[in-house]
């Protein structure tokens, strides 16, 4: 039945080719597995059999009606109407499209049960395409809630709704178990296939509680599918590799080119990975370090070592802002060493792409600054000798993989700019090396950090506006993109317009996610330049991880209590990047309350990383949900390292069980480990760690 959860999301109905793409991305993945694992994020209650006239606008009802009459649109914009009688008043069904199926539910004279929001529209009661249509009879089959799921723009929550019930209907199997007995009984879990399906099908809100033993059954999963694929990567890593032959020495003339003074933990840093890069042994360490730390410093160290090896090296990273950065970063560094570097994003042209390829093959480029463009096939190296891969947890270990693959014995260098909390770092990262980066550069100062309230925001402006005739840059960060009825955060859109009143359109820039990539390098280059023309910059949280722009000295973080503590930092960490004093000023909100004034005082109180991640975890994982993901952690569909951390360790222990007694799950009651693997998308994986 596995085979089944692996099909294609189209084997399962007709659909729209151009739907189908959309679904998929929503869902990120192609498989029906993949859909059934886009849980839906809350319920509404429904009303059951309200009086008509008691009924409030917009409120969603299960009703019961006689069909009395049709009425029929006279133009193409006008919708097919169906009156309906109930003891209590009448209502209409209002459709603007109908459809074959549709017809035979409201025939003249049926009873029938409906669900959906009535509209009151000049004193008549409507529903405009109920979300389910019943027999009056089947009243008891209909639900009592009704699920919504997170969608895309084109997505509806009814045709959502409704692939998911296809794909329910054809589930019915006994897998073969891959969690442990003991494990199943102390939780209490049912079996996959029973809990896909009360994913889908809540009976209360407690269903959606981060303790609710449906979504932990599936966490454990996923969390037990990705601690053996990691492990069964790292295993790979562990052969010795060829002694490397080191032809010249470039680490002291670099540090002492820099002009400022490398510190101490940067040294111990350089130090161990390059012991590392010269040995037998295959490194792969993971270099941590806060904001500010100078990771990048270490980096081109590293990369020199490798060079000095005559091997060549390769940076991904997440986005091309941030590749680009790193490449004039790594040719500021390097002027003077005559190195070969270069850079391909997606945006990279078809005859430069050519041009980089045919020199890496003749190994003409010494290092190489890419995205996810890298990872395509046709890229191919002569030499590669060190990876070094930042933001690292926002690839997966396939990503990792198919780069490693592309050379013998390469040396990995994972970088992460947010600390982890020391009680998750053993699970996540096991018996990997790791390198810390404790101290920040002596010249800067400590960021002061602010707390206000939003109604105060006017009081901020004749300061923000002394900074910025000083030469001073700004960021105003927005929890949102647009504004939505649902939810009472800040949206970029309208901050912006707010702040154009006030500071002109000359010195903003607005910056969030649905703008193209183009459009968002433009902003934030000219944004970075001294002598650019925007001054501040009102943004999303896209800017949250990596960006460099030394002069700006103010963040400014509107409904800062929708944040966790670890976003804050990061965000936070986006000024005091050079010997200027900077400012973070929290702007809180209407959900201001007891536990999100502790939590800001943290933040007002503490510059230390490690910190604040542990006193992040201990609020989440008392039960508070706030914000989105956590920063720094590994992206997951179902489980979430904010409460599932106990999950995290057992998958742990469980996957070293496995693979110590079969390292390539060859063995026939190890099958169900590929299969569980193949759910999750780790396949392809498996097929990358047995060809090597």
């Amino acid at each position: 039945m596995q085979n089944f959860l692996l099909q294609p999301i189209s084997v399962v109905g007709k659909s729209n080719a151009s739907l189908m793409k959309y679904l998929i991305k929503l869902v990120n993945g192609d498989k029906i597995f993949d859909l059934l694992l886009h849980r839906p994020v809350r319920v509404e209650r429904v009303s059951i059999l309200p009086k008509v006239y008691n009924i409030k606008n917009d409120e969603l009802v299960l009703l019961k009606g006689k069909i009395e009459s049709h009425q029929l649109p006279q133009r193409a914009s006008q919708p097919f109407k169906a009156i309906c009688y109930n003891p209590s008043g009448y209502f209409n069904l209002v459709f603007f499209k109908t459809y074959p199926a549709l017809m035979p539910k409201i025939k003249i004279g049926n009873e029938v049960a409906i669900i959906g929001k009535i509209q009151k529209i000049n004193g008549e009661s409507q529903i405009v395409h109920p979300s389910d249509i019943y027999g009056a009879n089947d009243i008891e089959k209909m639900p009592k809630f009704n699920v919504i799921y997170p969608l895309n723009s084109v997505i509806s929550q009814k045709f959502l709704i409704y692939k998911i019930k296809q794909v329910l209907q054809k589930l019915n199997f006994k897998n073969d178990e891959w969690i442990d007995a003991e494990l199943l009984k102390k939780e209490g879990w049912y079996s996959l296939n029973d809990s896909l399906k009360k994913l889908h099908n809540p009976i209360s809100e407690n269903d959606f509680n981060p303790d609710s033993k449906i979504r932990r059954r599936i966490a454990y999963d996923e969390l037990l599918a990705w601690q053996i694929a990691l492990l069964m990567s790292k295993n790979r890593g562990k052969k010795n590799k060829k002694l490397p032959l080191k032809t010249k020495d470039y680490i002291k003339n670099f540090i002492n080119s820099l002009p400022f003074k490398i510190t101490e933990s940067q040294l111990k840093a350089i130090n161990e990975i390059n012991a590392e890069i010269v040995s037998n042994k295959k490194m792969l360490r993971l270099l941590q370090g806060d904001v500010g730390s100078g990771k990048t410093i270490v980096a081109i160290s590293s990369c020199l070592e490798a060079i000095s090896c005559e091997k060549q090296c390769c940076i991904l990273v997440p986005t091309t802002v941030l590749a680009k950065q790193h490449f004039q970063y790594f040719c500021k560094f390097l002027k003077e060493f005559n190195f070969n570097i270069e850079i391909i994003t997606s945006s990279t042209t078809k005859k430069q792409r050519k041009l980089i390829q045919e020199k890496l093959i003749s190994g003409e480029i010494n290092i190489i600054i890419s995205t996810h463009a890298i990872l395509e096939d046709d890229i191919k190296f002569s030499n590669l000798g060190l990876v070094i891969i930042d933001e690292q947890h926002r690839f997966g270990v396939l990503q990792r993989l198919k780069l490693i693959n592309k050379g013998e014995d390469v040396d990995t260098l994972l970088m992460s700019a947010t600390p982890i909390p020391r009680s998750l770092m053993m699970g996540l990262y096991g018996d990997m090396d790791i390198s810390i980066l404790s101290q920040k550069p002596q010249n800067r100062q400590p960021i002061e950090t602010l707390i206000m309230s939003t109604k105060k925001s006017d009081q901020l402006y004749e300061s923000l506006k002394r900074a910025i005739e000083k030469g001073e840059k700004i960021y105003w960060i927005c929890p949102a993109i647009e504004k939505n009825d649902e939810s009472s955060l800040i949206a970029v859109n309208e901050k912006y317009v707010e702040l154009v009143k006030v500071f002109g359109d000359d010195d903003l820039g607005l910056l969030h996610g649905k703008l193209k990539e183009s459009d968002k390098e433009k902003i934030m280059q000219e944004f970075a330049k001294n002598d650019g023309t925007i001054k501040m910059l009102v943004s999303t949280t896209v800017i949250e991880v990596g960006i460099d722009v030394p002069s700006a000295t103010v963040i400014v973080i509107d409904n800062a209590e929708n944040f966790g503590l670890a976003q804050l930092h990061q965000l936070r960490g986006r000024v005091g990047r050079s010997d200027k004093k900077s400012f973070c000023i929290l702007l809180y909100g209407e959900k201001y309350g007891i536990t999100a004034r502790s939590r800001l005082n943290i933040l007002k109180e503490s510059n230390d990383g490690f910190y604040i991640a542990e006193e992040d975890l201990k609020l989440r994982g008392s039960g508070e949900l706030v914000g989105t993901r956590q920063s720094g952690f590994p992206e997951f569909k179902i489980a979430d390292l904010n409460f599932d951390s106990d999950l995290l360790k057992h998958a742990n222990k469980q996957s070293k069980l496995i693979i110590d007694q079969d390292q390539n799950l060859n063995h026939q009651n190890n099958f169900k480990y590929k299969n569980l693997l193949g759910l999750f998308g780790y396949d392809e994986c498996l097929k990358i760690i047995n060809s090597g």
